[in-house]
């Protein structure tokens, strides 16, 4: 049976400017190739310039991919103990690689002072109560440091110097801090969700009202771009919130590799952001998912489609191709950023979370095939996904004709019986041992007849 349901959707006020389809396409803005690259110097200290390099040098690589700017660090010997900053790209890099350099270096001697009215294109404001900074840093920063490597950011928490409202977020409604994000439309837009999840779980009610909707819509600078870059919205009701999000995030991490869209659940709703492409299929994915958990056929026109390659496959090795509650099937859509399952599947019992068992209960025996589509924003991708299924295919039948060739079953008792029984490699080794002793005590005799 079909069921129909009605999804609330929230939509920024107007769109912004996305130049890639994926958070890991777009770590940062790229230079200019137009504009002339020059380079700018600026004097630091020995001790501003370890701070600005950071461990193995992963401060200075985060300023440059967040700023789109190339960063070299010369060091103070010879010139007074004062290390020299290099700073190349164009005008505007250059200019965020500064501001981004003064507040690190901020931080170094106090908190930063960022005025949440402020006019820039680069920044994102997100209130986090005070209760909840800690849990959104992490112990020694590893939490905030792990969102901005995701999602190519340069994040920190800052005090309000205007005490004002915020043009980035909408009113400031709570006291607490103001969390500034730096980087590009689509970064700043997975940190923020992200950090929202994060406190929305540890203080339920801060972002979602109690309908499941936003308490205050999502804007951030940029929204003024008509580009078809949006978000929108996909409560859950009851227990689906578990089986969308899957162990540690893996199910909600799968939909997102292979939709292209940004996904996070706040509460429970799952957000989707990105361009119109990608929001529709990350939401038509999560359908199928909500499907496969309440075991609803799944039929799918994959000729209208153009996010979809089809593998057609003996029904005898589906189980081979699934794996034990589907973890091989799961391991292939990891792999290759992909969400995978059989033409028509739901029709049987399936228990494991995630739906990636959608073809653990499929018949092992017997003529016919079935068609395993495979999803995915990016062609590449599900063409790595179908050459490991092709070769898990061919492993399959390989199999089955050795089963055949054994009389049907792999006798795995006659490859232990060739090795002696442990038993008596136990016994023989006392045997040693024993034999040893005996050969010390004949010493030990030799020595006291000697001495006497």
């Amino acid at each position: 049976r079909s069921r129909s349901r009605s999804r609330s959707r929230s939509r920024s006020r107007s769109r912004g400017r996305m130049n890639s389809p994926s958070p890991a396409r777009d770590a940062g803005p790229a230079p200019m190739a137009a504009e002339r690259e020059d380079v700018e110097t600026i004097d630091v200290s020995d001790e501003d310039a370890a701070f600005v390099l950071g461990r193995g040098g992963s401060t200075k690589r985060k300023l440059a991919r967040v700023s789109g700017a190339r960063l070299e660090l010369h060091d103070g010997k010879g010139r007074g103990g004062k290390s020299v900053l290099e700073i190349a790209g164009d005008p505007a890099s250059r200019e965020r690689a500064k501001d981004y350099v003064k507040f690190v270096l901020t931080q170094r001697v106090g908190p930063v002072h960022i005025d949440p009215t402020m006019k820039r294109d680069d920044m994102s404001i997100v209130q986090v109560p005070e209760d909840c900074v800690g849990f959104v840093m992490g112990k020694g920063g590893q939490v905030l440091r792990s969102m901005e490597d995701e999602w190519g950011t340069l994040m920190f928490f800052a005090k309000n110097s205007a005490n004002a409202t915020s043009a980035a977020s909408g009113p400031l409604r709570f006291g607490g801090e103001i969390l500034a994000i730096f980087g590009t439309r689509r970064g700043r837009r997975g940190a923020e969700l992200k950090v929202m999840s994060a406190v929305e779980h540890k203080h339920k009610g801060t972002f979602m009202d109690e309908t499941g909707a936003l308490r205050v819509p999502l804007s951030q600078p940029g929204d003024d771009e008509d580009d078809g870059f949006d978000y929108d919205t996909f409560p859950f009701r009851g227990d689906e919130y578990s089986y969308a999000l899957g162990s540690k995030g893996s199910t909600r991490k799968k939909l997102a590799a292979a939709s292209g869209a940004i996904i996070e659940y706040v509460g429970q709703v799952a957000i989707l952001a990105g361009l119109e492409r990608e929001r529709k299929q990350a939401r038509e994915y999560l359908e199928w998912l909500m499907r496969q958990r309440t075991n609803e056929p799944i039929d799918v026109d994959v000729d209208k489609r153009d996010d979809v390659t089809v593998v057609s496959a003996p029904r005898s090795a589906m189980g081979y191709i699934t794996g034990h509650k589907g973890d091989s099937l799961r391991g292939i859509e990891r792999d290759t950023n992909t969400f995978i399952f059989a033409a028509g599947s739901g029709k049987k019992k399936q228990e494991t979370e995630g739906g990636d068992d959608a073809m653990a209960e499929e018949t092992k025996a017997g003529d016919g095939s079935e068609n395993i589509l495979i999803f995915g924003d990016v062609e590449s991708d599900r063409r790595r996904a179908k050459r490991v299924l092709e070769e898990r295919i061919q492993q399959a039948l390989r199999g089955d004709r050795r089963r055949d060739d054994r009389g049907g079953r792999r006798d795995r008792d006659d490859s232990r019986d060739r090795r002696p029984p442990r038993r008596d490699d136990r016994r023989d080794y006392r045997d040693d041992r024993r034999d040893d002793r005996y050969r010390d005590d004949r010493y030990r005799d030799d020595r006291r007849g000697r001495s006497r």
